[in-house]
């Protein structure tokens, strides 16, 4: 039995409901409270989705977005600056994650790796679990940096998004929207690529974040296309039942997002849904998330090599060769 969770950043519950969407992402569905930041009173991934996984408040796990003292990149002038440029239309993500500026103002994110919960005792989601954690925000692992799954959202809103500051703040995509498109749907399925491949092996728990939902939100308010946000949501629930359609009856799959997303603006109307009812039960806030999880999923002896899963085995043969004949024949070639 394994389960696999969606983290969809930015899935909005009331949302996906107007757009008759919300059993797409789980049968068994309801919104879900989140919290704010308190120096950006509003909600912020990056402290969320670290609360999700441990199912403990920022002041325990020790990661947050921004503190009133100011934070490494929030303090910045150049940060501030471009917050009271974008207060009137795309406040949050020009203030926190725009690359081009945190770049331009020398400023920097603090990313956690995994090991950093180990170090301090807090416990996660993944401990003692067959699991794999896949592109979570500060809760970096080496495996997400070779497949390419660590990606700047800041620097690609920047390449997106244009912002002319003069007296009249303008709003506009750098490049064209289906080049967004591409990129966006080409990195949210390239991850989910990688749920596809794991779910054939036993594991007992994969979770994957996806920043699709979040970033069409956010560049929402500045594309002249009715209803593109609406079929970003339809994609999502797409790609959502394909992934259901991998997993056998006695899997469970989980959705859940960290905050909602209307209007440019982040919400409290987060959402979790889930394949069997028991994963959402008492799951009332983003740190219950957590124990629904728990309730559901196994628990083996964790393994960096899981056995292939009977459904996935074929029994077909190849002949065995050393890597020096392989190398050799694919120099040959001119592979290498």
């Amino acid at each position: 039995m394994t389960t696999v969770v969606l983290g969809w950043d930015g899935l909005d519950h009331r949302l996906a409901e107007e757009f008759d969407l919300a059993d797409a992402f789980g049968e068994h569905n309801r919104k879900l409270s989140t919290f704010d930041n308190p120096a950006l009173e509003k909600p912020h991934t990056y402290e969320l989705w670290p609360s999700i996984i441990t199912g403990v408040e920022p002041e325990e796990h020790g990661i947050h977005a921004a503190s009133e003292g100011g934070s490494a990149a929030w303090g910045n002038p150049a940060i501030a600056l471009a917050a009271r440029v974008s207060q009137s239309f795309v406040p949050e993500p020009v203030r926190t994650r725009v690359g081009r500026v945190l770049r331009s103002g020398g400023a920097g994110l603090d990313f956690k790796p995994a090991e950093y919960y180990r170090e301090k005792g807090i416990k996660t989601v993944f401990d003692g679990r067959r699991s794999r954690a896949i592109a979570v925000p500060n809760y970096g692992v080496e495996r997400d940096d070779r497949l390419g799954f660590v990606v700047d959202r800041g620097a690609d809103l920047g390449e997106f998004l244009d912002i002319d500051g003069g007296e009249e703040t303008s709003y506009s995509l750098r490049v064209s929207l289906p080049e967004v498109e591409e990129r966006l749907v080409s990195e949210a399925t390239g991850k989910l690529g990688s749920v596809r491949a794991c779910v054939e092996r036993e594991y007992d728990l994969i979770f994957v974040w996806l920043g699709y939902l979040d970033t069409v939100g956010h560049l929402a308010p500045t594309v002249d296309e009715a209803g593109w946000q609406e079929r970003a949501y339809r994609l999502a629930a797409r790609l959502t039942g394909e992934i259901h359609g991998e997993l056998s009856d006695d899997d469970v799959l989980v959705c859940v997002s960290d905050h909602g997303l209307r209007d440019g603006y982040h919400t409290h109307d987060a959402y979790v849904g889930a394949s069997d009812a028991a994963a959402i039960e008492g799951v009332e806030s983003v740190l219950d998330v957590r124990g629904g999880i728990d309730r559901v999923t196994d628990r083996r002896e964790p393994t960096t090599r899981p056995a292939v899963r009977p459904a996935y085995r074929c029994e077909s043969e190849v002949e065995r060769r050393d890597a020096d004949d392989v190398r050799e024949q694919l120099e040959d070639m001119g592979y290498l």
